[in-house]
């Protein structure tokens, strides 16, 4: 139906009330709404090289969408017939814009990014990894990188839609990553980073689950283990992923987002508690790491208990495992940051949790720390000694003076 509209638009402000007219002739009924939805997609998609060309312009149309009448009634009716069509189409201009929706609905609504993958009939999921495999340098593949990353942070893949995760895909987005460190615009190399994170927990959820499984019957089984692709490919690529191993430190430093931070703990834990990777960041990178953590687990809010304990869990293998514990790099820094986590030392922190104290104790416990910990070990016996001979004298000089005063001498 919208492929058969004729338009003669003469300028902007013409474009913008068509818009607008659009979305009021859907709100009669959930048909008027389908084919007002197919209407304004098909207009979008024949100007947007017209009267539209950046991300932002593209998201005032779809927010005008999102906040019509018409989507307010007929919300699940326009959801459906869009992922429909993000499923069906094939045009790239067209899905550069149904993408463009699809996120920023998912944005506002989470469970939608669920409706995209759970309703296999569409097969979307698939669509999103071979758009990314063969459209480099197009904007559908950069939509379809943003798009993938939602859905894997909101919803737990299947077994069927992990297989697509494979290591010829990883190897490409490392490489994408190398490509694309030196773009002015550095959201996209960062976009393709995240959606790397992303997958990295996907396979932690999928082999935790497997060993909540195993717990139920009670036999291990190591063959239904899923091979995390990320990590393999990290383990081959020592040395060639630059790029990678800086920005993610990098977006750890300056992340504010906790979800984010939550991923990236995530990959770091599992990069230094797997033999093949614990060299996989170049010394100065893990220097520059260590300054991240000191500096976020004393400046954390109190709110972020669990953020603080990630730190913590991987603080422990990243002095234990890398290269870094030949050379204890700011070793007292990180004795008394863990000492005040202990509880030991009040004047900086509130009363900590017994599950912060229990993995800051751990910390110091890797040899990374011995040196100081023997150290204090060792003036704690020589003050206690002294404060022992101390006592002592101050006995017997009592005691001097008691037989003194009995002998009448005082």
């Amino acid at each position: 139906m919208d492929d058969l509209i004729i338009y003669h638009l003469e300028n902007s402000q013409q474009f913008w009330a068509e818009l607008e007219d659009i979305l009021v002739r859907g709100e009669l009924n959930k048909e008027a709404a389908k084919a007002s939805l197919d209407v304004y997609v098909g207009f979008l998609t024949k100007f947007q090289d017209e009267y539209f060309e950046t991300e932002s312009e593209l998201a005032t149309c779809c927010y005008k969408l999102l906040d019509s009448h018409m989507y307010e009634e007929y919300s699940e009716t326009i959801l459906e017939r869009l992922i429909d069509r993000a499923a069906r189409r094939e045009d790239l201009p067209e899905l550069w814009v149904t993408y463009h929706m699809l996120l920023l609905a998912g944005k506002e609504n989470l469970k939608i990014f669920k409706l995209m993958i759970s309703r296999k009939k569409h097969e979307l999921f698939g669509k999103l990894i071979q758009h990314i495999w063969e459209l480099e340098g197009n904007k559908v593949q950069r939509i379809s990188i943003k798009l993938l990353f939602e859905i894997c942070c909101i919803q737990k893949l299947s077994e069927c839609d992990l297989c697509m995760i494979d290591e010829p895909l990883i190897n490409y987005l490392l490489d994408l990553v190398e490509k694309t460190r030196d773009e002015q615009d550095e959201t996209y190399n960062y976009s393709i980073i995240k959606l790397l994170l992303s997958f990295n927990e996907q396979f932690m959820l999928a082999n935790k689950s497997q060993l909540k499984n195993q717990s139920g019957t009670g036999v291990e089984n190591d063959d239904n283990y899923i091979t995390n692709s990320v990590l393999n490919v990290l383990g081959a690529r020592i040395g060639s992923s630059k790029t990678f191993g800086e920005n993610v430190i990098f977006m750890l430093n300056r992340c504010v987002e906790p979800h984010i931070q939550m991923l990236t703990l995530k990959l770091l834990f599992q990069i230094f508690t797997s033999p093949e990777t614990f060299e996989y960041f170049y010394t100065n990178d893990l220097m520059v790491l260590v300054d991240v953590f000191i500096r976020e687990l004393y400046n954390l809010p109190e709110e972020s208990e669990a953020i603080r304990h990630t730190y913590l869990r991987v603080l422990h293998p990243l002095l234990k495992n890398t290269q870094l514990c030949r050379l204890r790099y700011k070793q007292h820094q990180i004795y008394s940051l863990l000492v005040d986590f202990t509880g030991a030392n009040s004047k900086h922190f509130k009363p900590v949790s017994s599950t912060t104290q229990r993995l800051a104790e751990r910390c110091l416990q890797v040899e990374y720390l011995n040196s100081i910990v023997r150290s204090d070990e060792a003036k704690v016996i020589a003050v206690t000694s002294m404060e022992n001979v101390v006592d002592t004298r101050s006995n017997l000089e009592a005691k001097s003076v008691n037989r003194r005063i009995i002998l009448g001498g005082a």
